[in-house]
């Protein structure tokens, strides 16, 4: 599967469909190799010099600084992923500059990953309700899965 065919398969997220979005969007992020960026497993490289540390002044090495910003572009690269998969009203509130994708990602987590039973019934596609079928699918495993962040009600 092509990464434009990978990136048209993720839902445009609208603030109500947090499980389907973050799911299809991590899987697409796995799939480009940016989701250790999200998890933390690759962090920010720090900016190293060779100058003794008493030194007023510590210019960075340049291997350094290109690790950094081979870093920053990448992070930037799947911001702009998720923002492009995301409505209007949603992008409004992710700030446009200094966070990295990892804060992104769990500032929408934050705000957006509190399902009703409804909504999280509501996400199953037709068909994958049956446990015999698919039982990863199955709605009592989805809320006992989410049950951390389970609201009960019609919000």
């Amino acid at each position: 599967m092509s990464s434009k065919t990978r990136f048209n398969s993720v839902p445009a997220f609208d603030g109500s469909n947090w499980l389907s979005w973050s799911t299809r969007m991590s899987q697409f992020l796995m799939a480009q190799k940016l989701w250790a960026y999200v998890s933390g497993l690759i962090t920010k490289p720090a900016l190293e010099s060779t100058a003794p540390s008493t030194a007023i002044t510590r210019p960075a090495t340049a291997e350094s600084v290109k690790a950094r910003n081979d870093w920053i572009t990448e992070d930037s690269v799947a911001i702009s992923y998720i923002k492009m998969k995301c409505t209007k009203s949603v992008v409004v509130g992710i700030p446009a500059m200094h966070m990295t994708l990892k804060e992104v990602w769990d500032s929408l987590k934050e705000c957006f990953d509190k399902a009703s039973a409804t909504v999280v019934l509501q996400e199953i596609p037709p068909g994958k309700e049956d446990p015999e079928r698919n039982s990863l699918m199955h709605p009592a495993w989805v809320i006992r899965r989410r049950k951390d962040n389970l609201i009960l009600g019609n919000k």
